[in-house]
């Protein structure tokens, strides 16, 4: 690689490193303002947050890529041609397509980086999310009680609090407990605590009573000084019986769906879109970054920043990731479609055909 070229792919390199930072940082900001309040005045562990954001990277990683060298490309190659360095290394005898060379040395590293991301790493950062998430709702569901809302925990129960005080405790109880489809039952108190251990949550009701019906269709009532209500699901809930969805499964997994489960039936065609998007979006990156960089040499040049090419760029930019969801969207819904993942990549290859065509010196 020439001197040229590596100072070219040290700029790409920089400004790429600098947006996907500042996209992480926008991302973790936001998702610290929702969990904040939970992890402060609900006594969700520290470490739940930090998994939540650490597992929610590796799935739009291969997202933002294209986007994020599409940017780059766009900053590093408009401030060259402000700065007239590229009119300088095109008298020197440098040609488009050499100019072009550190971009599809940097983009191919970049789609090498996505297909670790989508064919290992999003699928099992994507199941320990959906685990995790699984995990606060079933085991400290409670934790999140809100004041004046019926909050349902799993299948079995649902249940309201009147309020909560500074101290945590719980006035005025409603419960509505269904384990039992046969003989379900209320719960009502006047105050209560939650009690949690090892991913056990349980409320400790007092000055309460608990109303069902007897065998022979009457309305009974209990009353008790203090009651300890576990709320963790049944076995028949456990992890091991959830349904993998398409983005948690390896590419294998996804090839051999077992075809005597109704839900892998069902979503046979989802299996298939899955396959070909985890092989279309890192070499999106690729041909995304050559279409944005063809378009701007094909431009005029002016002395004065226009802000018409920019808004152009951008524009560009929005739609071939509004053409990716589409293409994802249509592939799922579709039968024997999955190949429309590749849209955004074949409209991209004849742009840039037609671009590199329309510009002048390329030897």
């Amino acid at each position: 690689m020439k001197l040229v070229e590596k100072y070219i792919f040290k700029q790409l390199l920089i400004n790429s490193t600098l947006i996907i930072l500042l996209i992480i940082s926008l991302f973790s900001l936001s998702k610290s303002v929702q969990l904040f309040e939970l992890i402060i005045n609900r006594g969700l562990p520290i470490d739940f947050f930090i998994k939540l954001i650490g597992y929610s990277l590796p799935q739009i990683i291969p997202i933002l890529l294209p986007i994020i060298i599409c940017l780059s490309i766009f900053f590093v190659y408009s401030r060259m041609q402000t700065d007239r360095e590229l009119i300088i290394l095109q008298s020197s005898g440098f040609s488009i397509l050499q100019l072009i060379k550190p971009v599809v040395f940097f983009g191919f590293l970049l789609t090498l980086v996505s297909f670790f991301f989508t064919l290992y790493l999003s699928p099992k950062s994507n199941q320990n999310f959906k685990i995790l998430l699984y995990s606060i709702k079933n085991d400290y569901s409670a934790t999140l009680l809100q004041d004046g809302i019926f909050t349902t925990i799993g299948k079995d129960f649902t249940i309201f609090i009147r309020e909560r005080d500074s101290k945590g405790d719980l006035n005025n109880i409603f419960i509505h407990d269904s384990r039992d489809a046969e003989k379900p039952s209320t719960l009502i108190a006047k105050k209560g605590r939650l009690i949690r251990s090892n991913f056990s949550t349980k409320i400790l009701l007092e000055e309460g009573s608990q109303q069902f019906q007897s065998q022979d269709k009457k309305l009974s009532i209990l009353y008790f000084d203090k009651y300890l209500l576990d709320v963790n699901q049944s076995e028949g809930s456990s992890l091991i019986n959830r349904w993998k969805s398409p983005s948690e499964r390896s590419l294998d997994e996804l090839q051999k769906p077992d075809m005597d489960l109704g839900d892998d039936l069902n979503n046979l065609q989802s299996f298939k879109a899955e396959i070909t998007l985890r092989f279309a979006l890192p070499l999106n990156i690729l041909f995304f970054g050559l279409f944005i960089l063809t378009f701007l040499f094909s431009l005029k040049f002016y002395r004065v920043e226009n802000y018409k090419q920019t808004i152009k760029v951008f524009s560009i930019i929005i739609g071939l990731e509004i053409l990716t969801i589409i293409s994802s969207n249509l592939s799922i819904k579709i039968q024997n479609m999955q190949y429309l993942n590749f849209l955004p990549i074949l409209f991209s290859i004849i742009a840039i055909t037609f671009f590199i065509s329309s510009t002048k010196k390329l030897a």
